[in-house]
């Protein structure tokens, strides 16, 4: 029998977008399987949180296709997209918990407010949460304003997993944070994002982050993808644009300051 093809988790074809005049993305095409982990790659202003963005319905394409689980989604109802919303969770980049919310509230807010689960529920799924990132069940009833940012960045990982999605965005997950507490959260990431089976969207500037988390790489320059790989190949892509990046070097074929 033919090997029957899987449909991916994510497929994006031909993907631009423009604001007014000024092009962002200029054509992406990118796959990824179901479970798989995708770092994003690329310098600032090169479209990578467009482009998340765009994938999570945030946004609108220009042009092209994007289809999860094999429907197309860039032009859904907006009942559709509720639904749709439902199978996303998110980590962004300064944290954005609501600080008049306590913890455990912010962990449980998806559950409370969109899916109308009783409190007692939200709560028990949401101490569960906790644990799972490595957080005290007195830091439940603790205010943001309360933690440290190593344990409000934490919180804010478990408020991303505790409506169990399919696909999780992480927007510079260990941005501000000192070596060791950003290790033990790419080791959270990874950990938590295995026990759901979750497919991943990385973007990050850390490249131990990247090499920690990414099951793929993708390498973001002037709106396009220009190499895409096993993480294990990066250092051996012979892709200029992506050995300058990955190596910190102010010299090579992306020029910042001519931006």
């Amino acid at each position: 029998m033919p090997e029957v093809k899987q449909v991916p988790k994510l497929a994006i074809k031909n993907l631009t977008k423009s604001f007014g005049e000024k092009q962002v993305l200029t054509g992406i095409n990118l796959d990824v399987k179901k479970g798989e982990s995708v770092v994003i790659l690329g310098g600032s202003g090169s479209g990578k949180s467009v482009l998340i963005k765009i994938i999570a319905s945030l946004i609108s394409p220009s042009a092209g296709s994007i289809q999860i689980d094999g429907e197309e989604v860039t032009n859904i109802n907006s009942k559709n997209r509720d639904k749709l919303m439902e199978k996303f969770g998110f980590l962004f980049q300064g944290g954005a918990l609501f600080d008049s919310l306590l913890v455990w509230e912010n962990i449980a807010f998806r559950l409370l407010y969109q899916k109308k689960m009783n409190k007692k529920d939200a709560r028990e799924i949401a101490m569960q949460k906790l644990k799972a990132v490595g957080l005290s069940e007195r830091t439940a009833d603790l205010y943001p304003s309360e933690l440290s940012g190593g344990m409000q960045k934490r919180a804010s990982l478990a408020r991303a997993i505790a409506s169990a999605p399919e696909i999780i965005f992480f927007d510079e997950p260990t941005t501000g944070l000192d070596p060791i507490m950003a290790d033990v959260i790419n080791n959270l990431i990874v950990s938590n994002s295995k026990e759901l089976g979750a497919t991943t969207i990385t973007i990050t500037h850390d490249m131990h982050s990247a090499r920690k988390i990414a099951d793929k790489v993708a390498m973001l320059y002037e709106g396009k993808i220009i190499w895409f790989g096993d993480v294990k190949n990066m250092d051996s892509s012979e892709n200029a644009y992506l050995d300058q990046f990955i190596h910190g070097r102010a010299e090579g074929p992306i020029n910042f300051l001519a931006k």
